[in-house]
């Protein structure tokens, strides 16, 4: 096998490359183009066989700092990865991890698709400049009738879906995400360490724009006596659902809003060969409330590198250190 070539964003071929997303075994919302170029500042691709030819591929999101392009995650992106129609092999994978470190002395974080979990974790070994942690979703099958879905919810789940009924809610289907976020800014965004930059909010009402053009998003809200108190974003692709944003106020919290909302949505969405993806943080209390409707915990790998020269290494170094010494312990909502 020959080694993947880099390309480009403008020498990406956006038709071949749409086609191989949506018929590979990884196929997600995030690996289109449309969805790419939103998210990304700018990207770039590893691709195989050949530059007018793929078979597989791997998106690589990147920023210029330090004068260099380092392969950073973007926001509203949860995993990328490789992706292909055949099983990817650890050959094929080795190959693809030798060009990354090859074109990038610098990766802040890049996340693999849960499909690629086991060959990541098989030839991490063959790779000691990468630093690499397991990271965990959290999918729900929503293959099965209503019922059964909701057979498997966890006893106090149960309980708070009966409470919830006490409230009246009433699900809103909208196109403007402008309510729910100032739900966020108003009731979460306090409790992210160095807060949200407006650009995000920015970002997330183009999201829904261009998904809304594809018929890919729905927005939902929790409505009691005329007024929103909860909502949701979920961006639909193929065989995949991901609850991309959501927000609450206190009364929605106290009414368990979000879990009316969850329970409306797969009661709606039951029957069909659907993977509904969580996008949990790795946060104790939100895992345990994602976990609660029966979905099973997912593993995808995140690596990281920094081979950057003296002294951007050791500046990048302080500023992990610095960051994470100064980060709250998550005091949850749910």
């Amino acid at each position: 096998m020959t080694a993947p070539l880099l390309l480009s964003r403008s020498e990406i071929d956006d038709r071949r490359w749409n086609e191989l997303i949506a018929n590979s075994g990884q196929q997600v919302i995030y690996g289109y183009t449309t969805y790419l170029d939103l998210v990304c500042d700018n990207w770039k691709a590893l691709v195989w066989p050949a530059a007018d030819e793929y078979r597989i591929v791997m998106p690589l999101p990147v920023k210029r700092k330090w004068l260099k392009e380092v392969v950073q995650q973007p926001l509203f992106c949860q995993y990328l990865g490789l992706f292909s129609t055949q099983a990817i092999t650890a050959m094929e994978l080795t190959l693809f991890l030798r060009g990354l470190s090859h074109y990038f002395s610098y990766i802040s974080s890049y996340h693999f698709n849960p499909d690629n979990s086991l060959i990541v974790r098989e030839i991490l070994p063959d790779f000691p400049n990468l630093i690499a942690e397991e990271n965990q979703t959290h999918w729900l099958s929503l293959e099965n009738a209503y019922n059964k879905i909701r057979d498997h919810y966890s006893v106090d789940r149960k309980v708070n879906l009966k409470r919830s009924s006490a409230v009246d809610w009433v699900v809103q289907k909208c196109d403007n995400p402008q309510t729910l976020i100032d739900l966020f800014q108003k009731h979460h965004a306090a409790k992210i360490p160095g807060g949200v930059n407006s650009s995000a909010y920015a970002l997330l009402r183009q999201l829904v724009q261009s998904l809304k053009m594809n018929n890919a998003c729905e927005l939902w809200y929790a409505v009691s006596d005329g007024q929103i108190h909860a909502g949701a974003i979920f961006a639909r692709s193929a065989g995949k659902i991901i609850y991309l944003f959501n927000a609450s106020d206190q009364v929605g919290r106290d009414g368990n809003a979000r879990t009316f909302l969850l329970d409306q949505f797969f009661r709606e969405n039951a029957g069909e060969s659907i993977i509904f993806d969580f996008e949990s943080p790795e946060i104790a209390s939100i895992a345990a409330f994602y976990k609660s409707f029966g979905a099973v915990k997912t593993s995808y790998y995140v690596i990281k590198k920094n081979n950057l020269p003296f002294p951007f290494r050791q500046i990048q170094n302080w500023r992990v250190r610095y960051l994470l010494n100064t980060i709250p312990a998550p005091s949850g909502d749910f």
